[in-house]
């Protein structure tokens, strides 16, 4: 089994967010939260090698105020609201090299990445009941170090606490993508279609992909906690026609993960 895995950003982000309080919600006392454990998903979006990698959570938050790490993106709030947040987003990528598949392995490398951008939010809590809340965000990130481009996502969930130790959460998301991002995962150069022996393509920019993750978690005391998430994501229009993903891989790709938290 490959020890590679894609693990978005948001789908860490969900489960640091449902062990903390919610968007909307008063908080005016320090809180720190830890957490870790496995995460299973494709080797990179569109593939059919799947593998394990370990994932990690962290939150600082003071009232509006936070900084998180999400596996390994940071993003921060520099707000003083209760309902909106906005900040800067930092992130490291690992690119896509050495993987499993023998043809695709063929193509050029696509390098590391350092994701600088932005990420702004809100929610409401209370919508439908008192312990339910709907949240919404985007994240802006550009490849500052390497020929990944720009990307763009936009999320909206909504978690429902069940009892005061359990709590259920239904994210959806998509992400655009820049020429110059699908250029890089999707299309195939005339060199790379010589090497590998897949026909040239030409991938342009446009939306990538839907997911959908249902996660949860547990208070099993004050402190510690566990919680897990199953999703999917399905590639879209000129990414899920590439003949990486056509010929070599799958549009459809399910991902999911359990994790251990500490909240100080």
């Amino acid at each position: 089994m490959s020890s590679k895995c894609y693990v978005r950003a948001t789908v860490l982000a969900s489960l640091a967010l449902v062990a903390c309080p919610a968007v909307g919600q008063e908080q005016k006392d320090w809180s720190v939260l830890v957490g870790a454990g496995p995460f299973f998903g494709p080797e990179y979006l569109g593939s059919k090698d799947y593998g394990f990698v370990p994932g990690i959570i962290a939150s600082v938050q003071k009232g509006p105020y936070f900084v998180k790490f999400n596996g390994l993106t940071a993003t921060a709030n520099v707000l003083p609201f209760d309902s909106f947040y906005a900040g800067p987003l930092i992130g490291y990528g690992t690119g896509r090299k050495d993987v499993s598949d023998n043809v695709v392995d063929k193509l050029p490398d696509v390098d590391e990445e350092l994701w600088v951008g932005a990420t702004a939010g809100g929610g409401y809590a209370g919508l439908l009941l008192d312990r339910d809340s709907l949240g919404a965000s985007v994240e802006i990130a550009h490849d500052v170090i390497g020929e990944s481009g720009t990307t763009a996502t936009f999320s909206l969930g909504y978690e429902i606490n069940a009892t005061q130790r359990l709590a259920f959460g239904l994210d959806v998301s998509t992400t655009f993508v820049d020429g110059t991002y699908a250029d890089a995962y999707y299309s195939v150069t005339a060199k790379g279609a010589a090497a590998s022996g897949l026909k040239e393509y030409k991938a342009d920019a446009g939306f990538r992909d839907v997911s959908v993750d249902v996660s949860s978690r547990f208070a099993v005391t004050e402190n510690w906690g566990v919680g897990g998430l199953v999703g999917g994501s399905v590639l879209l229009g000129g990414m899920a026609d590439s003949p990486i993903v056509e010929d070599r891989g799958e549009a459809l790709n399910g991902h999911g993960g359990l994790f251990l938290w500490y909240k100080f």
